[in-house]
C-alpha cells in the first residue's frame, strides 16, 4: 500500500493509526546543546559534555550510604570466586547453524548498532559461510568459557527527557548501544541458562517473569 493509500483508508481504528501518528510526532536525534556544570560554566565541546553527563549520572546512581551488611557481602563474593573457579559439571548444548540461523530472523532491524558498527540489518545479510563462521565463534566461547570484551563495550547516548530543560545534565537518561553479535550469543547463553534452571527445577513455580508461560497462567498475572 502507498503512503497516500494508507493516508485515505486510516482511521483511529486502523491498527497503523496510532503508530504513524507517533512516528509523526517523535523528533529525529537532536544533538545534546552545551550542558551547565554544576558550578555554572558551561560544556561546550563533545568531550566536556560527555564528561558532564557521565558526572550527573554517576551522582544519580551512587548511593548516600555504603552498604551496612559488609561481612554479608563478603560472604558473597567470596563464594562467588569459589563457584566459578570450579570445572564446569554440565556441557552446554553445543551451538547450530539452525539455531542462528532462526534467531538471526527475528532480529530487530530497528535496533541501532554498538561500537563495532554492525546493525541487525547487516548480520540479517549474513551468508551461509558466514554464518557458519558465528557458529564456530560461539561454540568456541562457550568452550573456553569466554565472552568477547569487545562485545561488551558499549556506546552510551544521552537521551532527552520531554519536558526537561535541555541545557541540564539531569535532563538525559542514557542508553547503552551494545554490539548486535554480542547480544545474539547473550540469546544462546539465555536459552541454555533457561534450560538448565528449569530443568532441574531450580526456579520457584511462583516466579512468572522472565521465563515461559506456565500451563494455565499468563504473564498479566504476575
Amino acid at each position: 500500500m502507498s503512503w497516500s493509500d494508507l493516508m485515505e483508508e486510516i482511521k483511529p481504528s486502523h491498527k497503523a493509526f496510532w503508530a504513524v501518528t507517533k512516528a509523526l510526532k517523535t523528533e529525529g536525534y537532536t544533538p545534546i546543546p552545551p550542558l551547565k556544570k554544576p558550578d555554572n560554566s558551561v560544556a561546550i565541546d563533545d568531550a566536556e559534555i560527555a564528561e558532564c553527563l557521565a558526572d550527573s549520572i554517576e551522582t544519580q546512581c551512587s548511593h548516600a550510604s555504603p552498604p551496612h551488611d559488609i561481612a554479608h557481602i563478603s560472604r558473597i563474593e567470596e563464594e562467588v570466586l569459589q563457584k566459578t573457579s570450579l570445572e564446569p559439571k554440565d556441557d552446554l548444548a553445543p551451538v547450530s547453524l539452525s539455531e542462528v540461523q532462526t534467531l538471526v530472523k527475528s532480529l530487530n532491524t530497528r535496533k541501532a548498532p554498538g561500537l563495532d558498527g554492525i546493525s541487525n540489518k547487516a548480520i540479517k545479510c549474513f551468508s551461509i559461510p558466514l554464518l557458519s563462521l558465528l557458529v564456530a565463534i560461539f561454540n568456541a566461547c562457550i568452550k573456553n568459557c569466554y565472552f568477547p570484551p569487545a562485545w561488551k563495550e558499549a556506546e552510551v547516548k544521552g537521551i532527552h527527557k520531554p519536558g526537561k530543560p535541555r541545557d541540564l545534565p539531569a535532563s538525559y537518561r542514557p542508553i547503552s548501544l551494545l554490539s548486535g553479535l554480542g547480544k545474539l550469543f547473550e540469546k544462546i547463553l539465555k536459552t541454555r541458562l533457561s534450560d538448565h534452571l528449569l530443568g532441574k527445577g531450580l526456579i520457584i513455580d511462583e516466579q512468572f517473569g522472565f521465563r515461559p508461560a506456565l500451563p494455565g497462567h499468563s504473564k498479566s498475572s504476575a
